[in-house]
């Protein structure tokens, strides 16, 4: 249920039967590798933020959002 909770708290998925569905269509260790991606770009992201950096065009909040829709 973790990996579930936190595909949608990414926007992998918009509900945890859909993220289920993701699942098993995609497979767990792709879901995993995927999952495990953001949780590291937004670690990253809030490292930057709390050191003061900023993209000129947006936050990084902003574009890790805009690539997670793609």
């Amino acid at each position: 249920m973790k990996l579930v909770d936190e595909m949608i708290r990414y926007g992998l998925a918009r509900s945890r039967s859909h993220a289920f569905n993701i699942m098993i269509e995609k497979g767990l260790n792709s879901v995993l590798r995927e999952v495990e991606f953001w949780d590291h770009m937004y670690k990253k992201a809030e490292e930057f933020e709390r050191e003061g950096l900023r993209i000129r065009h947006g936050g990084l909040s902003k574009l890790l959002e805009e690539g997670r829709s793609r």
